[in-house]
């Protein structure tokens, strides 16, 4: 069953709801602005490819097109260029989409493809590796941005659950990166789901089963069975396409740094490929 099939499944199992019992239901997926689903492999750089998939969705919101950012530039900014904690491979998705904006550009996975394992970023890049990954001194196209603006998500001003908050931001067509805590032994990999409760979280807290934080794109939800559909990094033979669900408890509860994209339109914004 294809994708677009179990998304009108997902949407028609709701009309019907809404028809027979009078619920004001309501439901919202953003298919038609994602771009094809990546495959993070062995590496623990989910942040990067959750980030990639938010800008990705919103400079084909604007443009209509498709941009294939290269995550392993991405790596390259934030771990050599920006030196965020060098020691480990993760990234934190707030400072790797900050820097996308202040920088005003990104690479294209052609000029940069994906690596089967990161380098020693404790350590000074040698010249072959410093040719290899450094785009801004090669003669190559880059992906020049104009306007592109982001904003974290808080419960400071208006104390409504995460969830809420996060379908505010898809109803306004805006896609927001999660990270989500999830228990290695209670992910689902054919459904694509993962499961959370009180009883998981505190095995994860006392290192009772494997857990750890998982940044994903939460791009559509169903109000009525209280699911978000998310894109994941996994390949495209994860879950649903590569797509998953997860409750709405999971988001309110086991997760944090909500964050969305959006380009401000009364400037001019603009998303175009220019030479060096």
């Amino acid at each position: 069953m294809t994708f677009v099939m179990r998304t009108l499944f997902f949407s028609a199992a709701l009309l019907c709801s809404f028809l027979l019992n009078d619920v004001k239901a309501e439901t919202k997926i953003l298919s038609h602005i994602q771009t094809p689903v990546k495959d993070q492999q062995k590496r623990d750089t989910c942040a990067y490819f959750a980030i990639s998939a938010l800008v990705e969705s919103t400079f084909k919101n604007l443009t209509g097109e498709d941009y294939d950012i290269s995550e392993e530039f991405e790596i390259f900014r934030h771990k050599i260029a920006n030196a965020w904690r060098p020691e480990v491979e993760f990234g934190n998705t707030y400072d790797i989409l900050q820097s996308i904006k202040n920088d005003l550009y990104v690479y294209e996975e052609a000029y940069l493809p994906y690596q089967k394992e990161s380098p020693d970023f404790t350590k000074p890049l040698n010249a072959q590796q410093t040719a290899f990954y450094d785009l801004r001194q090669q003669n190559v196209p880059k992906v020049q941005i104009r306007s592109l603006g982001f904003k974290q998500l808080t419960q400071m001003f208006v104390k409504r659950p995460w969830s809420e908050h996060v379908m505010t931001e898809i109803k306004a067509n805006r896609p927001v990166v999660v990270t989500l805590n999830v228990a290695i032994p209670h992910i689902n990999d054919q459904k694509g789901t993962f499961t959370m409760t009180p009883e998981i979280a505190a095995e994860c807290a006392s290192a009772k089963i494997p857990c750890g934080g998982h940044a994903i794109l939460l791009m559509g939800y169903d109000s009525e069975r209280k699911l978000f559909m998310f894109k994941n990094s996994w390949g495209p033979k994860w879950g649903n396409q590569g797509y998953g669900y997860v409750t709405f408890d999971h988001v309110d509860n086991y997760s944090d740094q909500f964050m969305t994209a959006y380009f401000d339109k009364l400037t001019l914004p603009s998303v175009k490929r220019v030479s060096q």
